[in-house]
């Protein structure tokens, strides 16, 4: 009987139209899922399709298990290719509400699959509704839940309370002492009705019992067969049938469970299978059961499912449970099941592994290693760095020093993921020194050297793999990490000649060869990105990404991924650009590496500044916050994180945080091979603070660090600096000739976008008519991409550019006077103009004074009409 949550009823019913998510939460028995129930059907009375699924605590490691109950059948394909078809299937079906009940059970991947979803929101009409036990939810589900804040819009939190006392009436009906009943119970539905039943079937002793104790009491009353069946069917799963029990106690049982489902501890699903009437009772009647009997009873079913042909996992699931070492197939039961779940699921996979290894002998024989090593490997696809961290460094010691190398370079490689630099030096100097001269350990070792910006030693240690190279792909990709450490310290001709040398090495390649170390190919595409060689940078990650993707490693398949998006966003394809990015930022969540998913939110924040502005800003705020540590990729994070803090409005901070990630004007710290671009967002956001001089002597460093390295698009940014800065000189002449070199650079590398970015910060240095004309121009560049901030910006430079001229020339505003303009023009004071800007009110006020001379109007009123 539904009673009650009307409040709660109408804010999931309201949410249909609009979809988003609403998570449901209350303790046991509470009614959630009898709230779901009801709201199911009036969804389905509306017209929506309903899908529904239901995580249970026994089959923990079951992969997506939950989604599989609901959409019907089993999902399939890579992690990556599974959630963006999953999402694709739910769009398709809308408008739909996916409701997802006991989500505290829900297995790691069915987690990562919601968060997925939570994270990438869906079109309007899909409801996302998630019911759980808030003091039962453990961190990744509620991270998971945690981004539906900004992301999924509405989202919604619905805490089940109590029912009144009139509710509790409509519940189990008048009766003498219900208000006793009600106060017990505390208005849990579950409980109230466990304690009326009692009471009607003549138990007046009901002060002490607890709602398991009331549950456990409804066991106590069943018969020795009855109680069997009971618990052959809490063995069994969430559902079974009547045979499947048989098969558990030996023999057919329908009286006894015809008897359970009298007493309603079974209920019918109407196909031939049976459930338990509430999911705290199959708990109790499972962990009350022998642990002798429940362990063979496992073993009884895994028989049944291997006879008949059942999925390893589901054996797996069973075996894990009863796992022992006089059974010589439970090890390889598990261990299939975990390379099969590896690709998908490697938390199930982890479990399986972690099962299987008390059945190995010596820890560290042959076979023990290699379950270990597996383990590690899943662990690490789990993004559980940490445990695999310790387990590597617990291997390590007992291995042949020259069976190990694969495991320290992976070590090292975790802990450059966590940041640790100095340990993973450590590590791989130590392995070094005792003889191992892998081409693996020294690229690893290079790459670590090059990320602590120790770029000699980078390049002495990518010499030694080459020297060290024993096949053609190890060949290859020790020439491609030296074309990268080359162009990353800005060396154009030891780079040109690098990239020559790496690209006569990959691309005679067999696919099969270069898929055993893709960074033969990544990193040559990244080095011939730094040298503004578009296209071909564009054929190696392509070939890349299609290598990639089949093989189930991440961390290779994100590089790839990153490359493309910053490739597709430089060129202007911003559509492609977005895809990559989403795709890359998905990889990173799944990396467990804090450093790497900062990195590529930054990148990925690049693309959105020229889509939707305020979600950049929040994504590039995320990723500064999130910066652990200093080098290569923290350096790098911070950069792309003020860029979009500029054309964000807020350059205050990205002027502090580039001075300080850079270690001073000059910006020393910085990759060289960026470093004008870099430079140029210095100066850029120190005018937009009105400091001239620290923009001079930027642009001025800028100019500088594009001669030595001779590349049209680093030029083109010096230029551009240099431009601007003479522009706030008011040597208008001087600074649109400069933008027009810029703007011809920009055209030859190919990169659209600046080049509309130019033409808008250009125009008010032009004549009046040839500042239109520029606006123009960059507003079709603008409009071809798909770059709606951009286009956006045009529209409002050409309104006042006009403006301009119907005032005969009046004087244009600074970067900060026009900042500070338009926050007046919200109607804030110039008290939170100073706060937000972090100026003084008497700043801001000098400020307005100077606004209201150029544009000769005398009040914030009017500052909107003059600026269009």
């Amino acid at each position: 009987m539904f009673v009650g949550r009307v409040a709660e009823l109408s804010t999931l019913s309201g949410a249909l139209g609009t979809g988003g998510v609403i998570e449901v939460v209350g303790e046991p028995g509470i009614g959630k899922t009898r709230l779901l129930t009801q709201f199911a059907a009036a969804a389905g009375e509306r017209g929506h399709t309903v899908l529904r699924g239901r995580a249970t605590e026994f089959e923990h490691e079951m992969p997506y298990a939950v989604f599989t109950e609901a959409l019907g059948e089993e999902p399939a394909g890579d992690r990556l290719t599974l959630v963006r078809t999953i999402r694709a299937q739910l769009m398709e079906r809308a408008p739909l509400a996916l409701i997802l009940d006991d989500l505290h059970w829900a297995d790691p991947a069915s987690v990562e699959l919601l968060a997925h979803l939570i994270r990438r929101p869906m079109k309007q009409g899909v409801l996302l509704v998630c019911a759980y036990r808030s003091r039962q939810a453990g961190p990744r589900l509620l991270g998971a839940l945690a981004e539906a804040g900004p992301a999924a819009v509405p989202a919604d939190r619905l805490e089940l309370g109590p029912l009144t006392f009139d509710e509790a009436e409509s519940l189990v009906g008048p009766r003498p002492g219900l208000r006793s009943l009600h106060e017990k119970s505390g208005g849990n539905p579950l409980y109230l009705e466990a304690l009326a039943a009692r009471a009607s079937e003549g138990h007046d002793r009901v002060r002490g019992d607890s709602l398991a104790g009331l549950l456990l009491g409804e066991v106590a009353l069943l018969a020795a067969a009855e109680l069997l069946a009971a618990q052959a069917a809490a063995v069994l799963g969430d559902q079974f049938t009547p045979s499947d029990v048989a098969t558990v106690v030996g023999g057919d049982c329908s009286h006894e469970l015809d008897a359970l489902a009298v007493r309603d501890l079974l209920r019918s699903m109407g196909d031939g299978r049976l459930m338990f009437r509430h999911p705290l009772l199959r708990q109790l009647i499972y962990e009350r059961s022998d642990p002798a009997w429940r362990m063979s009873a496992h073993r009884t079913v895994a028989r049944e499912l291997i006879r008949l042909g059942a999925p390893t996992r589901e054996v797996a699931h069973h075996i894990s449970r009863t796992a022992n070492r006089h059974e010589p197939e439970d090890v390889k039961i598990l261990v299939e099941a975990a390379k099969e779940a590896l690709p998908t699921a490697p938390a199930a996979a982890a479990e399986w592994l972690i099962a299987a290894l008390p059945l190995l002998g010596d820890p560290h024989d042959f076979e023990s290693v290699g379950v270990r090593v597996l383990l590690t490997k899943a662990l690490i696809h789990d993004g559980r760095l940490e445990e695999a961290r310790r387990l590597m460094h617990e291997l390590i010691p007992h291995m042949p020093p020259g069976t190990r190398a694969e495991v320290v370079a992976a070590c090292a490689a975790v802990e450059r993921l966590l940041s640790r630099y100095p340990e993973s030096i450590s590590l791989l100097t130590s392995e070094l020194a005792s003889g191992g001269h892998s081409a693996w350990l020294h690229r690893e070792l290079a790459t670590l050297r090059l990320q602590t910006g120790d770029v000699p030693g980078a390049l002495a240690e990518t010499a030694e793999a080459i020297a060290a190279a024993e096949t053609p792909e190890d060949e290859a990709a020790a020439h491609a990490l030296l074309a990268f450490s080359a162009a990353y310290e800005g060396q154009p001709e030891a780079t040109a000649q690098a990239i020559a040398e790496s690209a006569g090495c990959s691309d005679g390649l067999s696919d099969a060869s270069a898929a055993r170390d893709l960074t033969c190919l990544t990193r040559l595409a990244w080095a011939e990105l730094f040298m503004e060689k578009h296209a071909d940078a564009e054929r190696h990650v392509r070939r890349a990404l299609r290598l990639a993707r089949p093989l189930g490693r991440s961390g290779l398949l994100a590089d790839a991924l990153t490359c493309a998006a910053q490739l597709c966003c430089r060129t202007g394809r911003l559509a492609e650009a977005f895809s990559f990015g989403e795709e890359a930022e998905d990889v990173a969540h799944q990396s467990g590496s804090p450093s790497l998913l900062a990195l590529f939110q930054a990148i990925h924040a690049e693309t959105l500044s020229y889509l939707d502005l305020p979600q950049a800003v929040r994504q590039a705020s995320r990723a500064a916050d999130a910066v652990e540590g200093s080098g290569w990729w923290a350096a790098t994070t911070l950069c792309l994180a003020a860029q979009v803090l500029v054309v964000g409005g807020e350059p205050d901070r990205a002027r502090w945080m580039l001075l300080g990630v850079g270690g001073g004007v000059g910006l020393p710290g910085i990759q060289p091979g960026y470093r004008p671009m870099w430079l140029e967002t210095l100066a850029q956001a120190t005018l937009a603070c009105d400091d001239l001089a620290w923009a001079r002597a930027a642009a001025n460093a800028s100019l500088g660090a594009a001669d030595a390295l001779g590349l049209p698009a680093q030029r083109a940014f010096a230029l551009r600096a240099q431009a601007s800065v003479l522009a706030a000189e008011e040597q208008p002449v001087s600074a649109s000739v400069l933008a027009d070199q810029a703007i011809a650079l920009f055209q030859e590398t190919g990169m659209r976008l600046q080049t509309a970015r130019t033409l808008i910060m250009s125009a008010s240095a032009r004549l009046p008519e040839d500042g239109l004309k520029a606006v123009a121009t960059a507003r079709a560049i603008a409009v071809d991409c798909g770059a709606t901030v951009l286009t956006d910006d045009a529209e409002r430079e050409r309104k006042r550019l006009a403006a301009r001229g119907r005032r005969k020339g009046g004087e244009v505003l600074t970067p900060r006077e026009r900042q500070i303009a338009e926050l007046a023009m919200t109607g804030m004071s110039s008290k939170e103009i100073a706060k937000r800007l972090m100026l003084s009110s008497r700043t801001v006020d000098d400020h307005l004074a100077k606004v209201y001379r150029k544009l000769g109007v005398n009040s914030r009123a009017a500052i909107a009409q003059a600026l269009g």
